[in-house]
C-alpha cells in the first residue's frame, strides 16, 4: 500500500497555479512550498505539460539501482516506440516488440512512461511541448 500524501484536486490546482504564476517554475520550489516530494510534483508537471525536459541524454550501459538491473532506453528503442505508437499500437504491443527485437524485458507501464518523457522534450521551436500546444488549441 502506498504511503505519503495524495495529490488531491486542491493540491493539483495549487501546483498548476504556482507553475503558471512563477517566472521559472521548478518542481523543487513548488514541492517545498507545498510540503510534497519533488519527484511527485515533477511527474505531475511533466504529465500535464507544465514542465519541459531538455533533450534526452542516453546512458547506454545497463546499471544496477537498488539491486535491480536498469536497462536504459537507446535512440533506437525510442525510434521504434514512436514508430509503433504512430502506427496505433498499444503500449503492451510495443513492449512485446521491444522485448523481442532488443532482448531487453519491457512492460506496458515502462513504455507508457517513456512515451510521456519523450512527449515532454523541449523540441518545439517556440519552446512549448506538443502537449502544451494541443492543450492551448483546445481552449
Amino acid at each position: 500500500m502506498r504511503t505519503g500524501r495524495v495529490l488531491t484536486p486542491e493540491i493539483r490546482e495549487k501546483i498548476e497555479q504556482m507553475a503558471v504564476a512563477m517566472k521559472k517554475p521548478t518542481a523543487g520550489k513548488i514541492a517545498n512550498k507545498l510540503g510534497l516530494k519533488t519527484g511527485t510534483v515533477y511527474w505531475f508537471m511533466i504529465t500535464r505539460g507544465l514542465a519541459r525536459r531538455k533533450q534526452l541524454q542516453f546512458r547506454m550501459k545497463p546499471y544496477t539501482r537498488n539491486g535491480i538491473t536498469i536497462n536504459p532506453y537507446s535512440p533506437e528503442h525510442d525510434a521504434l516506440i514512436l514508430e509503433l505508437r504512430i502506427a496505433g499500437r498499444t503500449c503492451e504491443a510495443i513492449a512485446g516488440e521491444l522485448t523481442t527485437r532488443f532482448g531487453i524485458p519491457r512492460n506496458a507501464h515502462s513504455v507508457h512512461n517513456r512515451l510521456v518523457m519523450l512527449e515532454s522534450i523541449d523540441d518545439e521551436p517556440d519552446g512549448r511541448t506538443t502537449r502544451q500546444k494541443s492543450n492551448s488549441a483546445a481552449h
